[in-house]
């Protein structure tokens, strides 16, 4: 999967030189199940308990990822992301545990519904004409595109730091998914 991903990362690049994207290194492209902003080490602490304590029921599952898009869409880009999917519904399930258990520690809702993708780019700023219609391009050819699928059988939580480099993420915890 990696390779075709990187791939179709790479195609995206070349035909989008010099728009203003930042692009995601392949080596830290993930998918978040739920972000929490700055949060207190002793919030963090009991986040990661309560997921420790409630990541035995959940499930391994494959993810498929293919495709291309954008939020909140290819002519206001500001996320050049590949689509994921679990046809299981594993991954919907457990980004609802942890939607739940988010706003148990007092963080608000998610505005918007979970959508599984892997952020591959950002745009920082606006888009040249030519680049607003190549990237239009870009994603209409990838739809129906498969870069593969990956067993999933652990799920991590991370902190970030941000950095002129792009962020660096750190591993809190590794839960282990069941059989």
């Amino acid at each position: 999967m990696r390779t075709r991903l990187a791939g179709a990362i790479a195609s995206a690049q070349s035909e989008l030189t010099g728009e203003p994207i930042r692009w995601v290194r392949l080596e830290i492209v993930h998918l978040t199940l739920r972000f929490l902003g700055g949060t207190a080490p002793a919030t963090l602490e009991r986040v990661r308990q309560a997921a420790l304590e409630r990541s035995p029921s959940w499930r391994r599952f494959d993810l498929r990822v293919g495709g291309l898009g954008c939020f909140p869409d290819s002519h206001r880009p500001r996320v050049i992301w590949a689509g994921a999917a679990d046809d299981s519904g594993t991954l919907a399930g457990i980004a609802e545990d942890l939607e739940r258990m988010a706003r148990e520690f007092g963080f608000p809702a998610e505005q918007r519904s979970f959508s599984a993708h892997l952020t591959i780019g950002r745009v920082k700023g606006r888009l040249s004409a030519e680049g607003g219609r190549r990237l239009a391009e870009v994603v209409q050819r990838s739809q129906g595109e498969s870069y593969g699928s990956v067993p999933v059988g652990a799920i991590h939580l991370l902190t970030s730091e941000l950095r002129p480099d792009g962020p660096v993420y750190a591993r809190m915890a590794r839960l282990d998914l069941a059989e």
